[in-house]
């Protein structure tokens, strides 16, 4: 585990340390760094060749505080372990890493709904050991780099770690899942996203399923009752304990109540929580959170407050109250089932509903006839109007002649008080790189400025 000496580390990886005539010569490793602008002080500066050669950054990791460097070619500006590849080490590392660590490894994955369940299981774990004894991915440090990067940070201290794991294609969940070897690991769904790496509905299927060899064959699988998946995963699961939720049927049952309260039923237990999101999908990942949190023995009363007290980062159905009107920023990301689940939240309010959509990227080849028919499925569901910009012409092409197509943000951003002016309700959603948040942020300042 970190902290520990540079010698040490490089033996973890079969290499050897190299001293500079300027600094010590065997520096105690806090934890790791792979942007020297993140770079914090004791930190083992990893030299990546991508894009943009991170040797070209050692320097400046080093003014930072980097005590060392993991390197693929020698350096005199700090002291180094060189390795042949050194993304590879990072991964040796941290398995390595993960070899030294006793305490209970949780870890989730799914198509959608994976950082929100992070953040209602987070919580929970924290009412059970105390926010201190729990590690936990942040951000979106959710693949191949970001896993060893929250693994530099697990301590002994830690009770509980927990790992979100994200994957656009086969075999990718498989090598993170190696890493982290969890006990109890949590398959949220299998949905049609990135499936220009998958392939089709059957290749997420297989990729998410990964997860499940790598976890401890004693350990607990969680599983959504309600997905098409549910039956592959069972069989993969093998002998390991499993843990379903769902709607209708499973261990974990969950019931709305209202618009944010849902009932969570499991045995002969009974908790009512009220969120601080709105829409059913999220009811479904805090009932997968409770789950997970269910077979370390969880009591009724962590449940309960932590799903009732967990951050959930904006842009995730977040409601804002922009004057008169009500705007719901769910641009964190889009897939289409999380689309579909929007629209269904907003299709039960009253008022002038209108939704404002980028475009949905890795969809493949189906990309243009799927959001066609996201379109088609928010004209059904009785939406009265529809704006969409950039790569999303084929929903308002899919809503029909009422639809309202702007081809750039900018134009969007512009004439946004005039287009908007009449609706009571606006959901405004696109996948991540379409970057909707700016329209978000455009009508916050529209507010500031009334």
């Amino acid at each position: 585990m970190l902290p520990c000496t540079l010698k040490h580390l490089a033996l973890m990886i079969d290499a050897t340390a190299t001293a500079t005539a300027t600094a010590t010569a065997n520096p105690i490793i806090q934890g790791f760094s792979i942007d020297s602008r993140k770079t914090m002080e004791g930190d083992l500066f990893i030299a990546l060749n991508g894009a943009r050669d991170g040797h070209d950054f050692i320097q400046d990791a080093a003014n930072r505080g980097a005590k060392a460097a993991l390197v693929s070619r020698p350096t005199k500006i700090l002291p180094s372990v060189c390795v042949v590849n050194t993304q590879s080490a990072l991964t040796q590392l941290a398995k390595r890493l993960r070899d030294d660590y006793r305490g209970v490894v949780f870890a989730l994955t799914g198509s959608q709904g994976k950082t929100s369940t992070r953040g209602f299981l987070r919580a929970i774990l924290n009412r059970m050991a105390g926010s201190s004894k729990v590690l936990a991915t942040q951000g979106n440090l959710n693949n191949h780099l970001g896993v060893p990067l929250t693994m530099s940070g697990l301590r002994q201290k830690h009770q509980f770690a927990l790992f979100e794991l994200g994957a656009s294609a086969l075999g990718e969940i498989g090598q993170l899942t190696s890493m982290i070897r969890p006990k109890i690991s949590g398959l949220l769904n299998a949905r049609e996203a990135h499936l220009g790496g998958f392939g089709s509905i059957e290749g997420v299927i297989e990729g998410k399923g990964e997860i499940i060899e790598q976890t401890d064959p004693y350990g607990t699988v969680v599983l959504n009752r309600d997905d098409v998946a549910f039956d592959t995963w069972l069989q993969c699961a093998g002998s390991r304990k499993i843990i379903s939720f769902g709607q209708k049927q499973g261990d974990v049952i969950w019931t709305p109540i209202s618009e944010q309260e849902v009932r969570l039923d499991f045995r002969d237990r009974r908790i009512n929580v009220r969120l601080a999101t709105l829409g059913q999908h999220f009811m479904a990942n805090a009932a997968a959170a409770a789950a997970m949190a269910f077979s370390q023995d969880a009591s009724d009363r962590a449940v309960r407050l932590g799903l009732e007290e967990a951050y959930i980062e904006e842009g995730r159905m977040t409601p804002i109250r922009i004057g008169t009107q009500l705007l719901i920023d769910d641009t964190y990301n889009a897939s289409p089932q999380s689309v579909r689940a929007a629209i269904d939240w907003l299709s039960l309010k009253k008022g002038e509903r209108l939704v404002i959509f980028g475009g949905l990227t890795e969809l493949g080849p189906v990309a243009k006839s799927e959001m066609a028919t996201l379109g088609i499925y928010a004209r059904e569901k009785g939406i009265d109007r529809l704006i969409a910009t950039g790569s999303g012409l084929p929903i308002a092409e899919g809503f029909g002649p009422s639809a309202i197509y702007v081809e750039t943000l900018n134009n969007l951003m512009s004439g946004l008080s005039a287009l908007t002016a009449d609706a009571n309700i606006i959901l405004v959603k696109g996948s991540r790189s379409e970057r909707m948040d700016r329209v978000v942020e455009a009508f916050k300042q529209m507010e500031g400025e009334r």
